[in-house]
């Protein structure tokens, strides 16, 4: 019950909005890439419209879960709360779950928007045929996701300079992960690298939810067992970073 209790404080803390970033993340940047993928569509005259949709929203969710929890731990730093957090109760995993958990349902806005924007603005047919399949498939993408983030987390640790480095990183995942181009038209150096990703296939359980394709139950099974192993890698680095914290004060830049 604690544990759901920090992920609502989470949400109600990024859904304030004094954030000026989050803001252009959650709302500008959906209509932004759905503007792009609007005049992409009427070029090429693409049937599969519903794809270029989800493609564009999962554009936004990726920028904001990867500023928010990418920086959620030497944020502490810079705040200088991190003390605060080690004395806390709460082992500081689990602070860091929740707020990458958080940062991923906050993440959602940004697709609902899109959706949205997809319907009123540039009245863009969703493609969506299975809706019960389809939200199986965005719970499967929020794990992988939430996983992501606390790596993320874990591994900005060791960077100062840690938005340079999200900058360099944002398209480049987004390219590897296949929300372009499928991971299977790629070489073969880069779909062993995507598949070790849990967000490639989050990814893929998206768009075979959308495409009804019988493997979709096959990918959310490896997208779940991916996210479990990188979910107890995180862990016990976790575990351990705070120990060295506990007892030397730094980890990292932090």
């Amino acid at each position: 019950m604690h544990f759901f209790a920090l992920v609502i404080k989470e949400i109600r803390y990024f859904t304030n909005l004094n954030n000026r970033m989050y803001q252009f993340l959650l709302f500008f940047q959906p209509l932004l890439f759905l503007s792009i993928t609007y005049f992409l569509i009427e070029i090429k005259g693409s049937t599969d419209s519903g794809r270029f949709v989800v493609a564009s929203s999962l554009i936004s969710m990726w920028s904001y879960v990867l500023y928010s929890s990418g920086s959620a731990l030497i944020s502490q730093k810079w705040s200088d709360t991190l003390k605060l957090l080690l004395a806390s109760p709460t082992s500081l995993f689990q602070i860091l779950l929740t707020k990458a958990i958080s940062n991923s349902i906050v993440a959602l806005i940004s697709m609902i928007l899109n959706f949205i924007y997809a319907r009123l603005i540039f009245h863009i047919p969703i493609g969506i045929h299975d809706y019960g399949l389809y939200f199986i498939a965005v719970i499967v993408l929020l794990i992988s996701l939430s996983v992501v983030g606390t790596i993320l987390a874990i591994v900005f640790t060791a960077f100062q300079n840690v938005y340079d480095y999200q900058n360099v990183i944002v398209l480049p995942i987004l390219l590897i992960c296949g929300v372009y181009l499928p991971v299977e038209s790629m070489p073969t150096i880069l779909q062993y690298i995507a598949y070790s990703i849990p967000m490639t296939w989050g990814i893929k359980v998206l768009y075979d939810a959308i495409a009804l394709s019988p493997s979709v139950f096959t990918s959310i099974e490896i997208s779940l067992l991916i996210s479990f192993i990188y979910f107890l890698i995180s862990f016990f680095i976790v575990k351990k970073m705070e120990k060295v914290l506990r007892e030397n004060g730094q980890v990292g830049e932090i």
